[in-house]
């Protein structure tokens, strides 16, 4: 789900305090069973306001603060739309397909496919392009993201498909630049059930299958690990 590497970075205190900020709740109990009982569930771009300036992200480009994560992702969903022909700009669950480095484009892609209503599809870079195609076949996305620097994988497999295609800027603050219209700002209250994530699995009984994750479901799986790791990391 994220766009940092796990090892070293969640054994760091800066790393726990990060996750801890992209759930967006204080940390449950072990024993969390149900996803009402965390209450309403809010997307994790929802609080990045609350943490404006601060640094979100550190990668192989520069730093990225909450703030610039946020406008860059809102940036990107007024494409997604615009690109879709979406005037509500609610996408109502269509499924965008992005490929992405282990970088803040992760995130970027991720959260402007939420921003808009769609269903996030992440696409597996070391993937050949005959299974990136039946991914984004099988999961009927609607539209294909590329970051940096998966252009000439995606965009032939757009122009098979039919797809549209949008490519990330080596530098995301430019997403700001672009004249899209804005999506209107999250009128959902409760986030709960909306759909958010398709994963596919491995594949190893047959072709990969796509496991649809809601918002909620994804942050009972962050709450338990931080529940579980931080067991042991405290002093």
């Amino acid at each position: 789900m994220l766009s940092l590497n796990t090892g070293s970075f969640w054994s760091c205190k800066g790393g726990r305090r990060a996750l801890k900020w992209l759930l967006g709740n204080v940390v449950q109990k072990a024993n969390l069973k149900t996803s009402s009982s965390v209450g309403k569930v809010a997307p994790v771009f929802s609080r990045a306001s609350a943490y404006g300036d601060n640094v979100a992200i550190t990668d192989h480009s520069g730093s990225h603060t909450y703030s610039s994560l946020y406008k860059n992702s809102k940036s990107l969903a007024g494409l997604i739309t615009e690109a879709l022909a979406c005037q509500s700009g609610d996408l109502q669950g269509k499924h965008i397909s992005f490929l992405c480095a282990n970088d803040a484009s992760y995130t970027v892609a991720q959260w402007a496919s939420w921003m808009c209503g769609g269903v996030a599809v992440p696409l597996y870079r070391k993937h050949p392009p005959n299974e990136l195609e039946y991914v984004i076949s099988d999961s009927q996305s609607s539209l294909l993201v590329a970051g940096q620097p998966f252009t000439d994988t995606l965009e032939p497999l757009a122009q098979k498909l039919g797809l549209p295609c949008l490519q990330l800027p080596t530098s995301l603050d430019t997403l700001q630049l672009e004249e899209a219209q804005m999506p209107p700002e999250e009128s959902v209250s409760d986030w709960a059930e909306r759909p958010a994530m398709l994963i596919y699995t491995s594949g190893t009984t047959g072709r990969p299958k796509g496991a649809l994750h809601t918002h909620s479901s994804l942050q009972a799986m962050v709450n338990r690990c931080l529940s579980t790791t931080w067991k042991y990391c405290r002093p």
